[in-house]
Parts: C-alpha cells; structure tokens; sequence
C-alpha cells in the first residue's frame, strides 16, 4: 500500500530488543501495512525473533545489539535500496498506535520531518517521565534554540534524500541528532498529537546511556561547560541539578545505570502549556 497516491511510499521500521511479549500484539495492527514493514531485532536474547516471523513479517536480524543509531542505518539502507521515499518508525513495545500513522503521511506533505508529540496532554504521565523529557526539550530550546514540544520520541517520519547520508552517531543520541541536523538545514519540522501510552510495569528513571546519547550530541553542536559538568557527574555516579529555562532540575542516581529525574510539577505544566502556545500559533501563522 502506497500512501497519497505515488508521492510517499514509506517504510515502516520498527526497532525490537527483548519484546516478546508485546510485539505480536503491536505488529496485528499493522496488518494493513504488512508490506511495508520491516523489523529490526537487534540481538533480542528472548523470543522476539521468533514472534516476529510466526506473525508472517519481515526482519533484520541484528546478531550484535547496535541500538538506534544502528537500526536507522539499516531501515535507511533497506529503504533506499527497494525505492522508499520515505521511513517512518515507531517503537516496538507497544507504546505507539499505529493508528496515528496517516497522520504522519499526511503531515510529510510539508515537512521533511514530523515528530509525534506525546505531551499536548499529560495527564497519566508519570512524573518523572515529565521532568526527563522536559529536561531534553529545554536543552534543545536553551542551546540550540530548536523548540519542540517532544524531542526524543520514537514515532516519527522522515524524508529519504540521496544528497546526505543519516547523521552516524552514539546509540540513542540518533534521534537528536535527527532533529538537530535537520533543522540547521532549515527543514521544515512538523508534530502529531499522539497519546502517552506508559505500561504498568514501565520504568520510571532514565537509562545512563540516554542522557549521554543526549548530552554528547548537543555538546558536538554547542560546548557548554555545565553540560560537561553533567557528564562528569554522570560518570562518577553522583546526582545532579541543573536549571534550564529558568526551570530548576533534579536528578538522582539509581544503580546501577539510571536517573530519576524531579521537576515542580506547575512550572512544567506551565512550560508544556508555553510550547504547545507557540506550536499552536505557528501553525495558524502558516500561509495556507
């Protein structure tokens, strides 16, 4: 199935580590796409290879965990090599409706990237999923001067263009580095509203390995000397604060390998409110 009639013929990729138990349930509705689906497991140590192919999909089979960096290598390649115009990926978990997914294709009309928003409502949301996520987008907005309501969620699109190669970075810094290279390119980025969906048995804290992806990618743009001090915390274990946007931060460590990070719960309504404002007005701004 192509999608707006020749235009965009997109593949969708979607990353799996260890998700046997969600991912069969995730890929039955994508049933109407099954032919533009690629799944990349990315050394799974559980059954997720094999609820894959039981389901009749196709799949990369990574023998070496890469993570994300690596799965956009392959969707890329395997998408520029079969005549994809287009890759749009989301998560393997479960925690994105492929429901959403022609407003994504409807949104590539005019943008060369769109990004799923999961806070135009927060309710549900863990609290700490509010601080770290918010902690990413004001980095973004206090740095690089890039403001975004969502920055690191995986349900997006893009435009394949033969003129670049995707940005090679650290596992998970890929997707701001996505946002990052594109909007110095002055593309046009675009959101979706999308809902929050966090399992019962979701972790609450950051994975080390995600705030550095983070951090070393906006410092590769931007050498801020109190984002090196963060990195130096980070390394030695210890907590941190930090203040962004006038908005002050918190972040414990929980051994062996994350952070739990705190935020006033108003101040960040109040930002969240601010950007989705901003998103709101821009998009009314727009010539028709």
């Amino acid at each position: 199935m192509m999608f707006d009639g020749d235009s965009i013929k997109a593949l969708i990729a979607i990353p799996a580590y260890n998700e046997e138990t969600r991912i069969s349930s995730l890929l039955r509705k994508l049933g109407p796409w099954k032919n533009q689906v690629l799944v990349v497991d990315d050394a799974s140590t559980d059954h997720t290879y094999h609820e894959i192919t039981k389901e009749g999909f196709r799949c990369y089979r990574n023998m070496v965990n890469t993570g994300l960096s690596g799965f956009y290598k392959v969707a890329w390649d395997f998408a520029a090599a079969h005549g994809y115009t287009h890759i749009l990926s989301l998560d393997g978990d479960g925690q994105h409706d492929p429901a959403y997914i022609p407003l994504f294709i409807t949104a590539l009309r005019e943008n060369t990237i769109v990004v799923g928003n999961r806070f135009h409502h927060r309710t549900g949301i863990p609290p700490s999923k509010i601080a770290s996520n918010l902690f990413a987008i004001l980095l973004f907005r206090q740095y690089l001067n890039i403001s975004l309501p969502d920055v690191a969620c995986g349900f997006r699109a893009f435009k394949i263009d033969s003129r670049y190669n995707l940005p090679v970075t650290s596992k998970f810094g890929i997707i701001y580095e996505m946002l990052i290279f594109q909007s110095q390119r002055g593309s046009s980025i675009g959101t979706v509203p999308i809902p929050a969906i966090y399992f019962p048995d979701a972790p609450l804290d950051t994975k080390i390995d995600e705030i550095n992806g983070l951090l070393e990618t906006i410092l590769r743009y931007h050498a801020v000397p109190e984002l090196q001090r963060i990195v130096e915390a980070i390394q030695e274990r210890s907590d941190f604060q930090t203040t962004l946007c006038d908005i002050g931060f918190l972040a414990n460590h929980c051994p062996p390998d994350s952070y739990r990070f705190k935020v006033d719960v108003n101040q960040a309504e109040k930002m969240f409110q601010s950007l989705q404002d901003t998103l709101t007005q821009k998009t009314h701004d727009e010539p028709k």
